[in-house]
């Protein structure tokens, strides 16, 4: 839990995107913190459900299937429904603060702008303050499910075991059970037979990462696919833990010394097999891998702006800060050096970009990710290419990108036209490079990657449970507090990072002086108003089961 707010907070100092959702200071900005985002990124939520799997097998069987669902509907599912909403505006608000505090307004002017925004917001098309997602709590959304499933799988296989007098249970509980228990009494074998699984699971999904293409924040994810394939990724890890619970007398054998050799000798291993196969085809579906390996080519973007309507944008009021080009090989990063230019006032602005091997989307914007920020969302579609509304060549629903492919030489692309995939006479645009027709990531050899890729995976994991075992072990008061607030910290953490990294937006200090900082603020916040507005009263109850004298 710990890890996940500094790992957010970090989005607000990394050198790519526009930090999704954090307002960033571009003066202010680190390749370190990259490193840091994609490492807790790599398992620190499949860690997150293996504890949840640990903790809801306890709970069924020291309470019953009846009594555990009912907790965790009470525990999991209610305080989802009941702080989404709150959370939604506290997000947009201090979301606001971080974006006006980074104009240039001190810290006071910056809450009361930001007030008046939301303000207007609510009066002006309140709908958007609605959460029609399930923000950061989608971990509970998908945890509940989990364990209702849990409860399903367990109540049909005693049902099956009762029906054919099979006392030692069914061979796919009994087959995970062995595999966890190898995890602490052959942690060579069953480490690797942990890893293999799941790194063929993936592989049999066609999925990069967990979280990879996928509405995980959505209400109703089980109607997506990709959303669907995510929740059983991360189940992978939720039974796991549920087995894991069988066999907690075992835990405590998992020794550090070991567990950080078995780590470094696959982790060497499947290293060195990845880079081999990258030497002989230079394409990954994973921009880490492209872009720590790969070499860049040079693509000159183009757009023509003549069907934006330039008169009516000034009209109304807005500020031009420039024609952007937004995408997947500089990480979506809004104001970064992204700007396009128009030296011979033709209307066609251009940008030359270096871009590594891949396939990668990409858009045209009226003004970076922060110049966005400051306008109303409806504003957002308008100043985008090609957007909802645009790119009628192509009948696909939702928001859209356009989409290049990068292998082997550079590229000079055809003026694309302002919200149309065409040129401005309706000539077709070729986006792929080298001759090549299907996608790179569609390449069979990927397979290997995804295989490799998430291999790693488990090995993180049970790298940071022997270093807890070897730690944290012990009782201790402050670990203990630690645990009880971990629920509220959860919950409340996101806006107090947009907020506690928008107080230093301005500030002439070096980067990892505003993160320690930043990390102490947001710490305090949390703990604080833990302990005086939560711990002794019916919130902590409502979420805790308790309340602390």
């Amino acid at each position: 839990m710990l890890l996940g707010v500094y790992f957010h907070l970090s989005l607000a100092y990394t050198t790519f995107g526009d930090g999704d959702g954090w307002v960033r200071d571009l003066n202010s900005t680190s390749p370190v913190f990259d490193y840091f985002f994609n490492i807790l990124h790599y398992f620190r939520m499949h860690a997150f459900f293996l504890v949840a799997g640990f903790f809801g097998s306890l709970l069924y069987h020291k309470r019953g299937g009846r009594k555990m669902i009912f907790n965790r509907f009470k525990r999991i599912f209610l305080p989802l429904i009941v702080f989404v909403g709150p959370l939604h505006i506290l997000i947009e608000y201090f979301r606001k603060f971080s974006a006006v505090r980074n104009d240039g307004h001190n810290i006071l002017d910056s809450l009361s702008i930001s007030a008046n925004m939301i303000i207007q917001v609510l009066a002006e098309s309140p709908w958007e303050l609605f959460p029609f997602t399930t923000l950061h709590l989608w971990f509970l959304n998908y945890l509940f499910f989990m364990s209702l499933l849990a409860y399903l799988l367990k109540s049909i296989i005693s049902k099956y075991i009762k029906l054919h007098s099979l006392d030692d249970g069914n061979f796919i509980s009994n087959a995970i059970r062995i595999m966890t228990s190898n995890l602490f009494l052959k942690p060579w074998m069953g480490t690797f037979i942990f890893c293999f699984f799941y790194g063929l699971f993936m592989m049999f999904l066609l999925k990069t990462a967990a979280q990879a293409g996928a509405a995980w924040w959505s209400w109703l994810w089980f109607f997506r696919w990709n959303a669907t394939k995510t929740f059983m990724a991360f189940g992978i890890f939720y039974f796991i833990g549920w087995h894991m619970y069988h066999h907690k007398s075992l835990i405590n054998l998992l020794g550090l010394k070991r567990q950080l050799s078995i780590f470094l000798t696959y982790s060497f291993f499947i290293t060195g097999l990845m880079f081999s196969i990258y030497k002989i085809f230079p394409y990954s579906p994973y921009p880490q891998i492209n872009y720590g390996w790969g070499s860049s080519k040079e693509v000159t973007f183009n757009v023509d702006m003549s069907g934006f309507d330039f008169r009516k944008f000034y009209q109304e009021g807005n500020q031009l800060e420039g024609v952007f080009i937004q995408g997947d090989f500089n990480g979506w990063c809004g104001e970064c050096d992204n700007k396009m230019t128009d030296e011979d006032g033709d209307g066609i602005y251009t940008k030359t970009i270096s871009v590594k091997n891949g396939d990668y989307n990409f858009a045209f914007t009226i003004n970076g990710g922060e110049g966005l920020k400051r306008y109303k969302k409806s504003d957002f579609d308008e100043w985008i290419s090609p957007g909802k509304v645009g790119f009628e060549c192509e009948a696909d629903s939702g928001f859209r990108n356009y989409k290049i492919q990068v292998f082997e030489e550079e590229l000079i692309l055809d003026p694309i036209c302002w919200k149309q995939c065409t040129d401005c006479d309706g000539n077709i645009i070729n986006l792929a490079s080298y001759g090549k027709k299907e996608p790179l990531e569609e390449n069979p050899i990927n397979l290997i990657y995804l295989f490799l890729w998430n291999f790693g995976v488990p090995l993180y994991i049970m790298l940071v449970i022997s270093i807890s075992i070897r730690f944290f072990s012990t009782g201790s008061k402050i670990i203990r507090y630690v645990s009880d607030a971990s629920y509220w910290v959860y919950i409340i953490h996101l806006p107090v990072t947009h907020f506690a990294s928008g107080l230093f937006h301005g500030v002439s200090m070096n980067v990892f002086l505003k993160f320690f900082l930043s990390s102490i603020v947001t710490t305090l916040i949390c703990f604080f108003s833990y302990h005086y507005l939560v711990r002794r009263n019916f919130i902590g109850k409502f979420l805790n089961g308790r309340k602390y004298n």
